[in-house]
């Protein structure tokens, strides 16, 4: 049984003792604890006492209060809100029936909160319950009924998912639908896709990146001249999208050839002004393509940059080309690198490449 003068303790003027009495009332072990940490919650106008009641019912909860955890969710104070859906999303396993009543609620914020929490649900989850989700009238409640569907990797609504991006009037709810099927769509999805936007390049612009997602993880190396084709035509605000799409596709199927068109543009993509990231990525890329003399050349300046994470990542990217030219720079780096992760690819690089150590007028066989 709760001591009577720590119930009396939680009504008093003095900060400090409120903390104190709710700080002991969460250690007591009375099965009315939480019932009555919550009531006071309710009325609490220090945050310093909100913050001890709640750790206390974090404590503390098993089970039985998840009802009075869940009715935190509709408390005045947004803090005590963003507490209380933590504290279920940290069980939102143990939760799935309370968020089954939370996405009958009248309220939209507490159908909103209730799939928030369903991201932390590991199992248990119905579908039924992002279905239900999806066809709220509330627009924020859809998309992260989306976006949970996609971050969770819930395949088995891919269908749903399909149908928003291809129907709805909302152009946020497009695309977070293109986001969502860049992680759990399939080549039938982008199939199904192309009736709406059978060009890249055609796409419209809101639209555009999530699309070029789309086709990063669902097309084939068919798919790579229409990216750079995209790229020609929209210019630098995709083109992080558009060359992290392409690597995505290279890995996926293994590419190592670009027809002659395609590396061109990539090439003369590769300029000293462009952004440090996008050339980093771009080199990158550019590695499964350093069969070719042209783009192993074209990436070679770039064991010189200044910026030693660029000179790596070109090291690395030339792995793949057995050009005498790239045999001789790298030779010569070897012996003036002071970076040692660099010195160490470049000593691998090489020791793979045992036929770059002949004399020239050697033969391999």
């Amino acid at each position: 049984m709760i001591d009577s003068q720590l119930i009396e303790a939680l009504s008093t003027p003095e900060e400090s003792q409120r903390r104190y009495a709710a700080e002991e009332i969460s250690e007591s072990g009375d099965p009315e604890a939480a019932t009555l940490l919550v009531s006071q919650l309710h009325k609490e106008g220090s945050r310093a006492v909100k913050e001890a009641i709640l750790r206390g019912l974090s404590r503390i909860w098993t089970s039985n209060p998840v009802d009075s955890i869940i009715e935190l969710l509709k408390d005045h104070d947004p803090f005590v809100r963003a507490e209380a859906a933590g504290m279920l999303q940290r069980r939102a396993g143990d939760v799935i029936e309370g968020l089954n009543r939370l996405m009958r609620s009248d309220d939209k914020d507490l159908r909103k909160f209730s799939v928030d929490i369903l991201r932390e649900a590991t199992i248990g989850a119905p579908d039924a319950l992002y279905l239900a989700a999806l066809k709220d009238e509330d627009i924020n409640v859809v998309i992260s009924a989306i976006e949970n569907i996609g971050s969770r990797r819930r395949t088995g609504l891919a269908k749903p998912v399909l149908a928003m991006a291809m129907e709805s009037s909302q152009p946020m709810a497009v695309c977070a639908s293109l986001e969502a099927l860049a992680l759990i769509g399939t080549r039938q999805t982008l199939d199904a896709l192309r009736a709406k936007y059978p060009n890249a390049a055609e796409v419209p612009g809101i639209y555009l990146q999530p699309f070029l997602k789309l086709l990063g993880h669902t097309a084939g190396p068919e798919s790579i001249e229409e990216i750079c084709r995209t790229i020609e035509q929209k210019g630098e605000f995709i083109y992080e999208v558009a060359i992290d799409a392409l690597t995505n596709i290279a890995l996926r199927h293994n590419v190592s050839q670009l027809n002659s068109w395609c590396e061109a543009r990539l090439c003369g993509l590769l300029q000293p002004e462009l952004d440090a990231g996008v050339r980093f990525h771009l080199i990158r890329l550019l590695g499964h393509f350093t069969g070719s003399t042209r783009v192993a050349l074209v990436v070679l300046p770039y064991i010189h940059d200044p910026d030693r994470t660029l000179g790596l990542a070109a090291v690395e990217s030339l792995a793949n080309s057995s050009d005498p030219a790239v045999e001789s720079a790298l030779q010569s780096l070897l012996s003036t690198e002071n970076d040692p992760e660099i010195k160490e690819e470049l000593e691998e690089l090489l020791r793979r490449r045992p036929r770059w150590n002949l004399p020239l007028s050697s033969s391999p066989n």
